[in-house]
């Protein structure tokens, strides 16, 4: 399905809110971790593996992404600026009252590093009702962080405009179809992103499918950087906890 494009304007999207679990490590390391070969391998041999989709998915009838629900998860292949992939699953894993604890585990060349987050999300049309209440992070050594007072003040201050673009209607813009290794996502609705977290920002295109859960990226492609994120798996069940 093809619909007329109309111009578009800078708004955050999806990409703002994978960003905002893949950066909490780095605003805490000073320095990262050097290439681990066994890692390099291991991801190498991974990437290469994908296959061409087996999936096709219709096109959408509606214009925002699917509720949260304890279970879902989604994994996406990332292409960094300097051409290196790694693998970023995210899932939830349970609801707490108004809040879903989301886990999220990067892999890449200098290991595997996770990050689980108590994200209030009460109405998800109403971006002021959004709070982060709690962030643990285990870098690639296995060891815990926990954030509270004023460090979760500061990434609570830093990161609520990635927190707020979960706050996503898709109405109006141009839609069109999106191949991933996940599959064929027929009437992807297509959306130039603008985001900013702390000292960081990234403009994107992107493609997104209510068919997928969390933020419903299927695909994404830099702008000023030669970034892409492609949907490689995702599941509406059985995420469970490797922190």
């Amino acid at each position: 399905m093809q619909t007329q494009e109309r111009p578009q304007t800078r708004h955050a999207g999806p990409n703002a809110f994978f960003a905002l679990f893949a950066l909490f490590p780095v605003v805490l390391a000073a320095c990262g971790p050097s290439i681990d070969p066994a890692a390099k391998a291991d991801i190498d041999r991974r990437v290469g593996a994908l296959a061409a989709p087996q999936q096709s998915f219709g096109a959408p009838s509606g214009f925002v992404p699917m509720p949260f629900a304890a279970g879902q998860w989604t994994r996406h292949k990332l292409v960094d600026d300097k051409g290196q992939p790694s693998f970023l699953t995210y899932k939830v894993l349970a609801q707490e009252a108004d809040a879903f604890w989301i886990e999220t585990v990067t892999e890449g060349y200098t290991g595997r590093t996770m990050l689980k987050m108590l994200l209030a999300i009460p109405n998800r049309g109403d971006v002021g009702s959004m709070d982060i209440r709690a962030v643990s992070i285990k870098d690639h050594r296995g060891h815990v962080t926990t954030l509270d007072g004023p460090m979760l003040s500061l990434m609570r201050n830093m990161y609520q405009g990635a927190v707020s673009t979960l706050a996503v209607s898709w109405q109006g813009l141009p839609q069109e179809e999106a191949s991933v290794p996940a599959g064929v996502f027929a009437g992807c609705f297509r959306a130039r992103t603008d985001a900013t977290w702390g000292p960081w920002h990234s403009a994107n295109q992107s493609w997104s499918h209510p068919a997928v859960p969390l933020s419903g990226l299927v695909k994404s492609q830099g702008v000023d950087k030669p970034t892409s994120m492609v949907l490689v798996a995702f599941g509406l069940t059985g995420a469970t906890s490797e922190f």
